[in-house]
C-alpha cells in the first residue's frame, strides 16, 4: 500500500500525472463506515469514467476555524487519515487550507475554487447526501447537482449510513469514545478506535518505583476515552509488529503530589524491552479494565498494575484466538 499523493490544490495534481479525476469531498475525520461507503462509490465512478480516485478535504478542521472557542479533538491525526484513505484505494488527497476567508465564499465560489483547474479535468463528484458547503452552509446536493450539469461532470450523492438506529458520523463516534462506549465506536469506525503519539521523557516512576516501565505519550490532538486502564494493541513507527499493551489514560492520583511531566496516556508494552523515547506509537483500544483510583502506598499500585497486566494478556489472547 503506497501513500497517496498529497497536494494543496487540484491543479497541483497535474505535476504528478493526474489528468482526469473523480472527487469525494468532505472532512473525512475518522474515515468511518459512512466515509467508506462514499469511497466505495468513488472507486466505482473512477472505473466507469476512466479517472483516478481523489479525496478533497480541508485543514485545519472547519469547526476549529468557525468556532475557535470550541476546540475539537479529532478521531484521526492528519497522518493517520492519509494512511486510512490509502487503505481505501484513494490515489491522491487534495487538502485545501481552510480559513475564515475561505469560509466566507459563496457556494458557487467554493465550487469554482475547489473544482476548476486548467490541467486537471473533474469527471465526477460524490459526497454525503447531507453535506453542506459555502458561506453559512448554503450549498447542498441540489447546488452541486446543478453545477455538475452546467460543467458536464457526473454527480452522485451518497445516503448517510445508519447502524442500529444511529446515524454514523464523526460527531457520533466522538461521543461514543468520550463516553467510553468503545464497542459502539468500533462498529461505526469499522475498526477499533486508535490514537497516535510521540513518546516523551517521563519521571521513570513506572520503572524505578513500580517495576513496570511505561512509555509516556503525547497524543496528536485526538480524542481519548475516559480515564482508566485499558487493554490495548500497539504498533511503533508504522511497522507491522503488534505489541500487547496495558494503557493508563488520565492523571495518576497516586503520584499527584509529585512534579509530573505532561502525558496524555502511559503505555506499558508487555514483554518489550528497549528505549522508546522519541518513537511514534499507535495505540488501539480493545477493552476497559478498570477506573482510576488512588492507592495509599506505591506497593498497592504495583500489585494492581500486575493484575492489570495479567487481565490485559487474557483479553488480548482471547481476541487473538477468536
Amino acid at each position: 500500500m503506497s501513500a497517496p499523493i498529497h497536494a494543496t490544490s487540484l491543479e497541483a495534481l497535474s505535476n504528478h500525472g493526474f489528468e482526469k479525476v473523480v472527487l469525494a469531498i468532505g472532512v473525512f475525520d475518522g474515515v468511518h463506515k459512512g466515509h467508506q461507503s462514499i469511497l466505495e462509490r468513488l472507486k466505482k465512478m473512477a472505473r466507469r469514467l476512466a479517472a483516478r480516485p481523489v479525496v478533497l478535504t480541508f485543514h485545519p478542521h472547519p469547526r476549529s476555524v468557525l468556532r475557535p472557542g470550541e476546540p475539537i479533538l479529532l478521531l484521526t491525526s492528519p497522518e493517520r487519515k492519509m494512511e486510512l484513505l490509502a487503505a481505501e484505494g484513494v490515489e491522491a488527497v487534495v487538502r485545501f487550507p481552510f480559513s475564515k476567508d475561505f469560509a466566507e465564499l459563496s457556494a458557487e465560489e467554493f465550487l469554482e475554487d475547489c473544482l476548476l483547474a486548467p490541467d486537471v479535468e473533474v469527471k465526477g463528484v460524490c459526497v454525503g447526501s447531507k453535506w453542506r458547503f459555502g458561506h453559512k452552509g448554503k450549498g447542498d446536493k441540489n447546488t452541486l447537482e446543478k453545477y455538475a450539469r452546467a460543467h458536464g461532470f457526473d454527480f452522485q450523492p451518497v445516503e448517510e449510513l445508519v447502524l442500529d438506529g444511529t446515524l454514523v458520523s464523526s460527531t457520533a463516534i466522538r461521543r461514543a469514545v468520550a463516553g467510553g462506549r468503545l464497542d459502539d465506536a468500533a462498529k461505526m469506525l469499522g475498526r477499533r478506535h486508535a490514537v497516535s503519539g510521540k513518546v516523551v521523557k517521563g519521571d521513570s516512576i513506572g520503572r524505578s518505583v513500580l517495576k513496570t516501565p511505561t512509555a509516556n505519550l503525547l497524543v496528536d490532538n485526538e480524542i481519548l476515552p475516559p480515564p482508566g486502564v485499558y487493554a490495548c494493541l500497539a504498533t511503533m513507527d508504522g511497522r507491522s509488529a503488534v505489541h500487547t499493551a496495558a494503557v493508563f489514560v488520565g492523571d495518576s492520583p497516586t503520584f499527584r503530589t509529585r512534579k509530573r511531566h505532561r502525558a496524555d496516556l502511559e503505555a506499558h508494552l508487555i514483554d518489550f524491552e528497549g528505549d522508546l523515547e522519541g518513537r511514534k506509537i499507535l495505540v488501539e483500544f480493545v477493552a476497559r479494565i478498570r477506573e482510576t483510583r488512588a492507592f495509599p502506598f506505591p506497593e498497592d499500585l504495583k500489585t494492581e498494575m500486575e493484575r492489570d497486566v495479567g487481565k490485559t494478556r487474557e483479553i488480548i489472547q482471547r481476541i487473538q484466538r477468536a
